[in-house]
């Protein structure tokens, strides 16, 4: 049946576990559905008990921000998972194009996406009590509607739990996860601030030449503010990331509800602020298509993305690994925990008019 069903039309990517494909759903009278094939590459006992686990967490989803999935079944003889195609692009994408134009990305826009990103956690924890542990640029996705969504749940786990290896992509992992080798809904927070701030800085916030020193430079928690490098960032924007940036995961903000909340207030304080809309309109301007019109054709919303340009001593964020890390290494002591309060907001110094 499955020979019938599900159609593969190309690859998409392959990493160490398996092979992601685009594909179609075909069904009676001519029906096609675009669809996502994820097929299990080794049949080894932890890679099928991985795989299986996440097809059971996918199951138990079903969000507006986060990719479905639609069934579990055998393609070509091989396990796949299959999922919900989506037509758009990545954060990762998204901070590209803005860099080939030569301007960081809009602060609003970075907001309300990261703000959909903390209404797909927050579900997620409630629904499930998953950690997704893999928040990153390339499993943030946006549609050419201008819905954002969370994919990509093959190496979530118990919120809460310990694991014997380390899982993760190290430039956004939190400090906890390398120390302890443990994450919860919290751990993903320090994710997303991570990907904000990448966003309205266009530059890692942790850079280094090899894994070990991405991750003690993760560990270490000292790194510039977002507005010792992009002055544009607002006092407001610099406090949602130095909160959800705190490496003590108690001082973060408690859960994704709060730091989306947080993310509002920002946006909308002011009476109105980016939507679903906004998104898509800038979408089809950024990538050239749909309508195009950002800003002011016809229905296109009243906000109006500000493009920051990039400064010659940035330097281009690398594209990621395809696959999160998956290594064992021993727990990484730390003499004592940084307890400092979060900072004050800080002030732009204001141009001398000589």
């Amino acid at each position: 049946m499955s020979e019938a069903k599900y159609r593969i039309l190309k690859e998409l990517g392959a990493g160490g576990m398996g092979t992601v494909r685009k594909g179609l759903l075909i069904g009676q009278a001519g029906f096609q559905r675009p669809i996502v094939i994820k097929q299990l590459k080794h049949a080894e006992p932890e890679h099928l008990r991985l795989f299986v686990e996440e097809a059971r967490r996918y199951a138990l989803l079903d969000h507006e921000n986060i990719g479905r999935i639609f069934d579990f079944e055998r393609v070509r003889g091989e396990l796949c998972i299959i999922l919900e195609f989506i037509d758009g692009w990545s954060l990762i994408e998204y901070v590209d194009r803005h860099r080939e134009l030569g301007y960081l990305a809009d602060v609003d826009l970075s907001v309300f996406i990261v703000s959909r990103v903390c209404r797909a956690l927050q579900y997620v924890f409630e629904r499930a009590r998953i950690a997704h542990r893999d928040v990153s640029p390339g499993n943030i996705m946006m549609t050419t509607e201008g819905t954002v969504k969370l994919i990509d749940f093959g190496i979530a786990t118990r919120s809460g739990a310990r694991e014997s290896h380390l899982a993760g992509k190290p430039a956004y992992m939190a400090p906890e996860m390398v120390t302890e080798k443990r994450a919860d809904h919290q751990s993903d927070l320090f994710s997303l601030g991570t990907v904000l701030y990448e966003k309205l800085n266009g530059e890692r916030r942790f850079p280094g030449e090899t894994t070990g020193e991405v991750l003690e430079k993760v560990v270490a928690g000292r790194m510039p503010t977002a507005q010792e490098t992009n002055e544009a960032v607002p006092d407001a924007v610099e406090m949602i990331l130095a909160r959800a940036l705190q490496r003590k995961a108690t001082r973060r903000f408690a859960s994704a509800s709060a730091m989306g909340e947080a993310c509002e207030h920002f946006l909308y304080d002011k009476g109105y602020g980016p939507t679903n809309l906004t998104l898509k309109h800038y979408l089809g301007s950024l990538f050239g298509r749909g309508p195009g019109d950002v800003p002011g054709g016809p229905g296109a919303p009243r906000h109006e993305p500000t493009l920051i340009p990039v400064r010659d001593d940035m330097k281009m964020i690398p594209r990621e690994a395809e696959e999160p890390t998956r290594v064992s290494i021993p727990l990484i002591r730390v003499a004592a925990p940084v307890t400092t309060p979060l900072p004050e907001p800080v002030r732009r110094r204001k141009k001398s008019s000589s």
